[in-house]
């Protein structure tokens, strides 16, 4: 069982279409992801409903054609009952060898994840020092630890030597190795914390997750730690916020968080489909619960697009305050500061609208200005269609709208940018 998969998107097969003339085939698909769902996931009460309804639902399905279309609606449906965002239907190429119920192949994402690993350089994006003495590490996900753990050691040496360090976990999408979390967690406590616990609900079990005795390389003590999120900060992510806020350890700062804490497992349902199932849930040691569907709170709320400065500036400020600064010290610190905020990030206020969509129920506005977080920027409702006011730095500026779960292009405007493989909108900000 991994702590969460993320980007299962990244898992969908190649095979675009769903036969239309196997319907009896797809009530038996219907019917074996909701064995799965009853079997597997966390809440029995909400497997239940979920294969209530697959099975009294199935022929409201039975014009969809393409898999990955019909995986995709499956989705936003499911989730409606549960309200857990990391359920997901994945239609995969057919392997009729593969038995129902078993765990997805390793094999079939070696490619996938290499992929992964490489675009976000195993789990450390961006190291620096900023001025201050301020460490500063982007973490956008947490590998698995026999790939990622040097990467994760040499940033904390990289930063072993500064007065405070600042984690950016706004791109944090997940982790794929439930040790990630506790591992990195460990630089910053002398002895051995209990951090939180696994419950499974299938096998009954309870796992402890503490932090390591012994890391390689030099702790980091009694120092401040910042961390950022934002409102796509999700899952793993998640997970290291809530748990070093609850252990009086760190300071977040920026928005409140996604909201999912219910570990995953890739189970393969039949010949056309798997399923990220949530089968465990986090139960934090301080608090007893965890943050699902409510995120984590933020300690200093700011715009995410501000958190980086705002973090900056109040290190700057707890520095300058410290009785037994010295002179020549606090002279430095006050010219750092004052360059810091001659150069504040400059937002413009920018309108964005979407024409038509009289039928939908909600609709958001995501993109690099907010760390494309899919819930956070609300757009309202018009004579027209949609529209919604953000500020944001100048400079390009990649985007797409969410319409009732489902991500589109802005088609009113051709030019598009394609990240990480995914063709996004593009427009200028002056």
């Amino acid at each position: 069982m991994k702590y969460t998969l993320l980007l299962i998107c990244c898992l969908k097969g190649a095979v675009p279409f769903f036969a239309q003339s196997s319907l009896q085939s797809r009530k038996a698909s219907f019917d074996s992801i909701a064995k799965v769902l009853e079997n597997y996931y966390v809440f029995s009460d909400k497997a239940g409903e979920m294969s209530t309804y697959l099975r009294q639902h199935a022929a409201l399905y039975d014009t969809f054609t393409n898999g990955n279309s019909l995986a995709e609606q499956l989705t936003l449906n499911l989730r409606k009952i549960c309200k857990d965002q990391h359920l997901k239907i994945i239609f995969e190429e057919p392997r009729p060898a593969v038995k129902s119920g078993t765990i997805a192949a390793a094999d079939s994402r070696n490619s996938w994840l290499k992929n992964l690993l490489t675009e976000n350089n195993y789990g450390i994006k961006e190291k620096r020092i900023l001025p201050g003495n301020i460490g500063y590490l982007n973490i956008p996900m947490f590998g698995p630890l026999n790939l990622c753990a040097d990467t994760l050691i040499a940033a904390m040496k990289y930063v072993a030597q500064t007065d405070a360090l600042i984690l950016d976990l706004r791109s944090s999408r997940g982790s794929l190795d439930e040790n990630a979390v506790p591992f990195l967690s460990s630089y910053f406590f002398a002895e051995p914390v209990h951090m939180f616990d696994f419950y499974t609900r299938h096998n009954q079990t309870t796992r402890q997750f503490w932090t390591y005795a012994v890391v390689p390389g030099p702790l980091y003590l009694n120092k401040p730690v910042y961390i950022l999120t934002s409102g796509r900060t999700f899952s793993g992510g998640e997970e290291l916020a809530y748990d070093l806020q609850q252990l009086k350890r760190v300071k977040i700062i920026g928005e409140t968080t996604r909201g999912g804490a219910n570990p995953t497992d890739l189970i393969r349902a039949d010949v056309h489909f798997s399923i990220s199932v949530p089968v465990s849930r986090v139960i934090n040691a301080v608090t007893g619960t965890n943050w699902e569907q409510v995120g984590v709170k933020p300690d200093v709320a700011v715009k995410s697009n501000m958190a980086l400065y705002t973090a900056h500036e109040l290190l700057l400020d707890s520095f300058l305050r410290t009785p037994a600064i010295g002179m020549d010290h606090k002279r430095t610190l006050q010219q750092v500061q004052a360059d810091l905020r001659l150069h504040k990030p400059v937002l413009h206020a920018v309108e964005f609208n979407l024409q038509g969509y009289p039928d939908a129920k909600e609709v958001y506005l995501s993109g690099s200005f907010n760390n494309w977080a899919p819930r956070t920027t609300t757009m309202k409702r018009t004579v027209q269609g949609w529209a919604v006011s953000i500020e944001a730095s100048p400079g390009e500026l990649t985007y797409k709208f969410v319409v009732d779960g489902k991500w589109i292009l802005d088609p009113s405007n051709k030019q598009v940018k394609t990240e990480n493989g995914s063709e996004n909108s593009l427009t200028l900000i002056k």
